[in-house]
């Protein structure tokens, strides 16, 4: 009769040491999976936010005749930095519509936004919230002459080197400003940055159309 012969110690603990390896491996594959499908998704969903900020923005801006950077946001909050603009629109029919876009800082409740509200010009009502954009980290403003454009600074565009620009400023009062100056909006966040350059409607151009009939009437 032959006899049964069991697996020696030293053979058990290889087997599980070559058994934890393995384990460990396919964790750390597992986790590393994980963490790539969750900064995937982390990206898309700041790329997201900030495309719709940036289209709420371009939206306003359609029928904006001037903005503003103000001393104070609508909560009261120094603007030193330019986390804050107004975007205003004057006509006959509405009078003066004011929208700021503000950046909120997170709390413990909340993460970074940007809010944006529709202003009362005369400060009777209270500001009214009407869209929250979340994961914006970082949000300033600031204005940029048109001449800026033709230098060869920051500012400077090749697109419009050596040309001669002239500045037009308009005063709209409460320091809000018409004009061919330009908005320069930079948005941030966790993945994504986004730069833009906006003129408002009433931005006069200067330019000047010649046409030229064949044959001459």
């Amino acid at each position: 009769m032959e006899s049964e012969r069991g697996f020696s110690l030293l053979e058990v603990i290889v087997a599980l040491g070559i058994g934890t390896l393995v384990l460990i491996g396919a964790t750390d594959a597992t986790f590393g999976m994980l963490h790539a499908r969750a900064t995937a998704a982390a990206r898309l969903n700041d790329r997201s936010a900030l495309a719709a900020l940036v289209a709420a923005i371009r939206s306003d801006n359609e029928t904006a005749t001037g903005f503003s950077i103000p001393a104070t946001d609508s909560a009261g909050a120094a603007n030193l930095d330019a986390h804050a603009f107004d975007l205003r629109t004057r006509d006959a029919a509405t009078g003066e519509r004011v929208v700021e876009f503000r950046w909120v800082a997170a709390d413990a409740t909340q993460p970074a936004r940007v809010l944006r509200s529709e202003l009362d010009p005369s400060g009777g009502t209270a500001p009214v919230v009407t869209q929250s954009y979340d994961g914006i980290t970082a949000l300033s403003a600031r204005s940029v002459s048109l001449s800026a454009l033709a230098s060869g600074g920051s500012d400077g565009d090749p697109l419009f080197a050596g040309a001669s620009l002239h500045d037009v400023t308009v005063d709209l009062g409460d320091g809000a400003t018409a004009g061919n100056a330009l908005l320069a909006v930079t948005i941030a966040s966790a993945h994504a940055l986004r730069r833009l350059r906006l003129a408002n409607l009433a931005a006069p151009t200067r330019f000047t159309y010649v046409l030229q009939y064949t044959p001459a009437p």
